[in-house]
């Protein structure tokens, strides 16, 4: 997992390539702007999805991605993102492999309080939850871009 400013992106790019590509749609898609759906990129493994919600207390529910990177990207207003131990994946009771997602329940390893400016990148196999609320319920804009890893 890595958290920075959204300026310092493209210094995670030798470790992630498919980061220029995020950051090229970050600079040229109008993504603030953007309505909430799904976009591609030029690159067929990332495309990405914009996503306006009210986070929610924590519920422990943890997800993961066997064969994706997640780069989550708040646009507007705060929220929290929660990681827990890697090895806990392995016992979760629900995995979908047409979507690539597994989810199950755990306690919060770390808490990071995500804002405009700021990104989360998760690695597959790496367990997120995202969504919580801080003191007070809050609505978000995102834009979380999914890249295929396979």
């Amino acid at each position: 997992m890595i958290f920075d400013t959204l300026a310092n992106l493209e210094t995670y790019a030798a470790t992630v390539p498919q980061l220029r590509t995020v950051a090229q749609a970050m600079d040229h898609d109008n993504v603030y702007d953007a309505a909430p759906g799904h976009y591609t990129t030029p690159d067929p493994n990332v495309e990405y999805e914009v996503l306006v919600y009210k986070t929610q207390p924590g519920n422990g529910q943890f997800e993961f991605h066997k064969h994706h990177t997640y780069v989550e990207i708040v646009l507007e207003g705060n929220e929290l993102m929660s990681t827990t131990w890697r090895e806990l994946k392995d016992t979760a009771q629900v995995y979908t492999s047409s979507n690539d997602t597994g989810f199950f329940n755990s306690e919060p390893l770390s808490v990071l309080r995500a804002s405009q400016g700021r990104f989360a990148l998760f690695l597959p196999g790496e367990p997120f939850c995202t969504g919580i609320r801080t003191d007070e319920s809050d609505t978000v804009k995102k834009v979380v871009f999914k890249i295929n890893e396979k």
